[in-house]
């Protein structure tokens, strides 16, 4: 996974340690020296993820750190701090500035690596999704969530899952004091799968021993192979000597660490960043549904449109294989709908073409495909059917078209609404729905040409 590093050093040694085993994992390395250069370099280029040295000239890394987040347009960039020895406050102090994890020096390559590895996989997950609902806002598709919006209050659901009772008890205890949210903790990694699989948390504390004798890191990598709980929040615990295992557990899809014995705070606070992270996922995710979901949806009667439709109507034909419960299409047509905007305008004729969606919805099924491929021209595909039931479903929707009249706000007098509906149904061995399509199509203007107001079953049919 290819990423841009910015590492921010004072020292050169350092720099040049950090860019030649970055640049060695196939990344490309920016540097800058000072806490100002850094602000500046960060603005610029917008990195995947920047290395912050705690210790700078002018500013020091906090301050560098907190101006990056307080910036919406950077915000999402993840910031390791690196120092030589860092103290459980200024851990906190750095988390509180925004920081995502800190690095040690002399620091241990694999450690190095699976954080960095990590945080840029968030980072891409993050910039794809942004990137997909500001397409949907470009195309006009839909009102997008706007991401810096803080999100309603909710109760969150959080899993501890240790083998260590007491201890578990005492992490639950303290972020129940801090954080609204609704604790659970287990011992057991069968336990914990349960009670996800029943009611999947929006994150989970899972120390390295469980106590069936299992292996946290076996726990992460179940809860990442299931959909249900793919997007839990994973905080990972581990003792210092257990580091590289931490790391495995990152690279396995944990999304953050925490390395035994931590102050409490420190717990607070990266799970309160996670279930941040969570949210702003959850959001974009969202956004991003209903604004494909929109793309296939007709703005003014709700129904599907012509791009979803063509391509749904192969999928039901391939499972239309039963020669006496086939697909049938009914194409329909408004008759003379031009001469009603014509003569009351086109808000009275998008107000007859919103009643009429409305009639047809209420007229068809639910395992009905009810689309408008446009203009006055629309489409009900039905699955399962036989001749006799497609042409009665066809005079009943003729029939509630043309009684009772259209009432339209604004207008005095109701309008005489009629309908002209060509049906067709699948034939053996029909392969395309153009096929279909255009034999309904056929069948509809033998309608029209009959003098309107009726229904034509195709002949093949």
């Amino acid at each position: 996974m290819s990423g841009r590093i910015l590492v921010v050093d004072d020292t050169a040694s350092n720099r040049t340690l950090l860019k030649a085993k970055l640049t060695a994992a196939f990344y490309t390395v920016i540097v800058a020296e000072t806490g100002t250069e850094a602000l500046q370099v960060t603005e610029a280029e917008l990195p995947d993820i920047i290395l912050l040295d705690l210790q700078l000239p002018d500013i020091d890394g906090f301050e560098v750190c907190r101006s990056i987040k307080a910036t919406p347009s950077l915000a999402h960039i993840p910031i390791i701090m690196v120092t030589a020895e860092v103290s459980a406050d200024q851990k906190l102090r750095g988390l509180h500035a925004g920081a995502d994890d800190f690095l040690l020096k002399p620091f241990n390559d694999t450690t190095l690596l699976a954080l960095v590895r990590n945080l840029l996989r968030m980072k891409v997950m993050f910039d794809e999704l942004q990137m997909r609902g500001s397409t949907a806002r470009d195309l006009g598709l839909a009102e997008m969530f706007d991401a810096t919006e803080t999100s309603e209050a909710r109760l969150h659901h959080v899993v501890i899952a240790a083998g260590d009772r007491l201890a578990a008890q005492s992490w639950a205890h303290n972020l129940v004091q801090n954080i609204d949210c609704e604790m659970t903790t287990v011992q057991t990694m069968h336990d914990a799968l349960d009670i996800a699989e029943a009611e999947p948390p929006d994150a989970m504390v899972i120390d390295l021993a469980l106590g069936d004798q299992g292996d946290g890191r076996r726990l992460v990598s179940a809860l990442r192979a299931r959909p249900e709980t793919r997007q839990t929040a994973l905080i990972f615990a581990a003792d210092a000597a257990n580091a590289e295992l931490a790391a495995q557990a990152l690279d396995l899809g944990a999304n953050d660490s925490i390395q035994r014995p931590f102050l409490p705070d420190e717990l607070v606070t990266r799970l309160r960043s996670q279930l941040k992270r969570k949210e702003l996922s959850d959001r974009l995710r969202a956004s991003v549904r209903q604004g494909l979901m929109l793309a296939l949806i007709d703005p003014l009667t709700g129904l599907f449109n012509r791009r979803y439709t063509e391509r749904h109507l192969d999928v039901l034909i391939a499972k239309s294989s039963d020669p006496k419960h086939r697909l049938a299409a009914l194409m329909i047509d408004l008759d003379k709908f031009k001469s009603i905007n014509d003569s009351h305008g086109h808000e009275a004729g998008d107000a007859v073409l919103r009643e009429f969606a409305q009639r047809l919805r209420a007229n068809t099924r639910g395992i009905d495909l009810v689309a408008r491929l446009g203009g006055e021209e629309f489409l009900v595909a039905m699955p399962e059917v036989d001749d006799d039931y497609v042409v009665t479903v066809a005079e009943r929707i003729r029939a509630s078209m043309e009684t009772p009249a259209f009432e339209v706000e604004g207008l005095a007098q109701e309008l005489a609404v009629t309908v002209s509906i060509g049906a067709s149904l699948a034939l053996s061995g029909e392969l395309t729905a153009a096929d279909l399509l255009r034999r309904a199509d056929a069948a509809l203007y033998a309608s029209k040409r009959a003098g309107r107001n009726r229904v034509t079953l195709d002949a093949a049919a």
